[in-house]
C-alpha cells in the first residue's frame, strides 16, 4: 500500500511539473524537444530555468511594468568608450563571440549595396574578412552558444529571409525564407535550438515568431505587432525580450514566454526604447532610448529601480548594443565621431564635448532602401548604412549597482524531528549577503505558539528579544509584533558576509508542535527600502512580511 501511495504521489508531481507547458495552446506542441543533445527537457527548462526565483533566473517578472527609476550618473559605470574601427565605410551589427575575445561585424562599402562579414579581436586588432554569406547579405544579428553558426538576414528582391551561416563549413542555410514575407533579425536561445525573429507580411504590422534552427515548428509568439528588429533571450531562462509599439505609437520593451504566454509590457514611457540585450547574469538590460532627444545607449536593472544613460553624443544615434558574455563590456554601432579620437574616457561618456559629432539627425528608414522586418523611423537607425559608422565598445568601470541580496543559507535545529515537553530546542539560522554592500540588515525568528525564549546569541551587532505587541521593523517602517520574536541586527553588512542567529526555546505545554518563522532583510541604501528573503514565502509573519515556516513535533 505504501508503494502504491508513493507511485501516485510521483505521478501527481510529474503532472503538476509539466502542466504550465502543456497548458499552452495545441499549436505549440512542437516545443517538446527544446534543447540540443542531452540537455534539459521542456518540463525541466520551464520549472528550473524559469520558475525558480531563488536561482535568480526569472530575469523579468511577468506583468511588472517599469516606469522611471532613479538615474545613475554614467561616470559611476563607464570607464571608457573606445572606437574599434576608423574608416569612411559603414561598420554595423557587432556580435560577440561566446568567449568575449572577438567581435564579428559587417562592412558596407560606399560604392556597393552588399554587406561583407569581418572579425576582429575585442581590442580592435587583427581584423580579417570572413567570406560567408556575401552577395545579398543584409545583416548580422546573433551567434549560437558554441560560436559556430551566425544568424543572418539576407535579401530576396524586395523581401528578406532568416539564415544560418556555418563558420566551420562556410555554408549558408535558410531557416525562414518565405518569398512573400520579410523575415529576419533573429536571436538564438542560449538554452537550446530555437530562434526568435521578426516577420512582416505585405500590408501587415511586423510580428514576433519562433522557429527551430532547422526551419521547422515556425509559430507566432503572442499578439504583439509593430515589433522592432532587436530582441534577446533571458540568459538563465526561457523568456524573450523585444521591442514593440504601444497605443501611443512609441516603442516599449516587452517580454514573453517561449511558448507564447505571459506576454507583458516591461516599459511604459513617453519615449522610445528598443533593441534590448540582457547582461550575462540576466539582471540588467542594455537598450537604445531617445529619452535624451537622440538615440543613445542606456541600461536599466530588470526591476526598473535604476537606469543610466551611457552615451550622450548629441545628434548622432547609437544602435545595436550587445553585452559581452563576460559582462565587462558593451559593443554597439556609433555614428558621427568626427575627428575619430581613439578613446573617449570618463566625462566623454557623459558629455559630448569630447566628441566632435557631425550633427546627424535621427536616421529613419528612408536611408535603408527596401529592407523591411519591423523597420520604421525609430529602429531604422539600427540598420542605416550611414558613411562613417563605427564599431564602439563601452568598458564598464564596475558592475552596475548591485543591490544587497539576503539569502538564508543555513538552518540547523538541535532536535531535527521532535522535542520533549521537558526539554528545549536550539534553532541556528545563517544568512548571507549575495549582493552588494548594505548599511543595515536583520535576521529574525518568531514563534506564533508563544514558546518561551530561554537564550539567544549570534554574530551581529545586536540581538533583541521582542514580546508580542512590541514595535518591530516592518516592510514600510515600524509595526506591531504579532508573535514573540528574536531579531539580530548587523550594520555595514558587506557583500559575501554571513551572520548567524541562535535561539533556544522551551515548548509551550498547550501545543503539540513548535512552529517558527524565519526571515531576513538587507537595506537597499539607494531606495531606503529592505530587500528580503525569501522571494516567495511559505507563510506570512509580522503583518504580511514573507517568511519561511518550519515546525517541530512536541512529545
Amino acid at each position: 500500500m505504501r508503494e502504491f501511495f508513493r507511485a501516485v504521489c510521483l505521478l501527481m508531481f510529474i503532472v503538476i511539473l509539466v502542466l504550465p507547458v502543456d497548458a499552452a495552446t495545441s499549436e505549440l506542441s512542437g516545443y517538446g524537444n527544446f534543447t540540443e543533445g542531452s540537455g534539459l527537457n521542456r518540463s525541466e527548462n520551464a520549472s528550473i530555468n524559469y520558475f525558480d526565483s531563488d536561482s535568480g533566473s526569472i530575469c523579468v517578472t511577468a506583468g511588472k511594468t517599469v516606469d522611471n527609476g532613479e538615474i545613475i550618473p554614467a561616470d559611476r559605470i563607464v570607464e571608457e568608450i573606445t572606437y574599434l574601427t576608423d574608416s569612411p565605410e559603414s561598420e554595423l551589427f557587432p556580435v560577440w563571440t561566446p568567449d568575449s575575445n572577438h567581435i564579428l561585424y559587417t562592412v558596407k562599402r560606399n560604392d556597393s549595396d552588399n554587406f561583407e562579414l569581418y572579425k576582429m579581436r575585442a581590442n580592435g586588432s587583427e581584423i580579417e574578412k570572413i567570406s560567408i554569406g556575401e552577395g545579398n547579405f543584409t545583416g548580422l544579428s546573433d551567434i549560437n552558444p558554441g560560436g559556430t553558426e551566425l544568424v543572418l538576414t539576407r535579401s530576396n528582391n524586395s523581401e528578406s529571409g532568416l539564415y544560418l551561416a556555418n563558420l566551420q563549413e562556410g555554408t549558408v542555410f535558410p531557416v525562414a525564407d518565405d518569398l512573400q514575407v520579410s523575415e529576419g533579425w533573429g536571436s538564438w536561445c542560449r538554452l537550446g535550438k530555437k530562434i526568435t525573429y521578426t516577420k512582416e507580411s505585405a500590408g501587415t504590422p511586423s510580428q514576433l515568431w519562433i522557429v527551430d534552427i532547422d526551419g521547422s515548428n515556425n509559430i507566432r509568439l503572442g499578439t504583439s505587432e509593430n515589433v522592432g528588429i532587436g530582441k534577446d533571450w533571458c540568459p538563465l531562462g526561457l523568456r524573450v525580450l523585444y521591442s514593440a509599439k504601444d497605443l501611443k505609437e512609441a516603442y516599449d520593451l516587452w517580454v514573453i514566454d517561449f511558448y507564447g504566454t505571459n506576454q507583458a509590457q516591461l516599459t511604459n514611457t513617453s519615449y522610445n526604447e528598443w533593441n534590448p540585450s540582457f547582461s550575462p547574469d540576466g539582471k540588467w538590460i542594455v537598450y537604445v532610448s531617445d529619452e535624451g532627444e537622440s538615440p543613445d545607449i542606456w541600461i536599466m536593472d530588470i526591476e526598473g529601480n535604476y537606469r543610466s544613460r551611457l552615451t550622450n553624443f548629441t545628434g548622432s544615434p547609437d544602435s545595436v548594443p550587445r553585452w559581452s558574455p563576460d559582462g565587462s563590456k558593451i559593443v554597439f554601432t556609433g555614428y558621427g565621431r568626427g575627428n575619430n579620437s581613439t578613446n573617449v574616457t570618463d566625462s566623454g561618456a557623459i558629455n559630448d564635448s569630447a566628441i566632435n559629432v557631425s550633427g546627424i539627425g535621427l536616421i529613419n528608414s528612408s536611408n535603408t532602401g527596401a529592407i523591411k522586418s519591423g523597420i520604421d523611423q525609430v529602429n531604422g537607425s539600427d540598420i542605416a548604412a550611414i558613411n562613417g559608422s563605427d564599431i564602439v565598445v563601452i568598458k564598464l568601470l564596475f558592475e552596475p549597482y548591485n543591490p544587497p541580496s539576503p539569502k538564508v543559507t543555513g538552518l540547523k535545529v538541535s532536535s531535527i524531528k521532535e522535542v520533549s515537553r521537558e526539554g528545549n530546542v536550539t534553532i541556528s539560522l545563517t544568512v548571507k549577503n549575495e549582493g552588494g554592500n548594505a548599511s543595515e540588515g536583520n535576521i529574525s525568528v518568531s514563534f506564533p505558539g508563544k514558546e518561551r525564549i530561554e537564550g539567544v546569541n549570534g554574530t551581529g551587532s545586536s540581538i533583541d528579544v521582542h514580546s508580542e505587541g512590541n514595535p518591530v521593523p516592518g516592510i514600510n517602517g515600524e509595526i506591531v509584533a504579532q508573535y514573540p520574536l528574536v531579531e539580530l541586527t548587523e550594520y555595514e553588512w558587506s557583500a559575501g558576509q554571513e551572520e548567524t542567529l541562535n535561539v533556544t526555546v522551551v515548548p509551550n505545554n498547550e501545543t503539540e508542535e513548535i512552529v517558527f518563522f524565519v526571515r531576513a532583510g538587507l537595506k537597499d541604501d539607494r531606495t531606503e527600502t529592505f530587500r528580503r528573503d525569501p522571494l516567495t514565502s511559505t507563510d506570512k509573519d509580522q503583518q504580511g512580511i514573507d517568511a519561511y515556516r518550519h515546525s517541530l513535533k512536541v512529545t
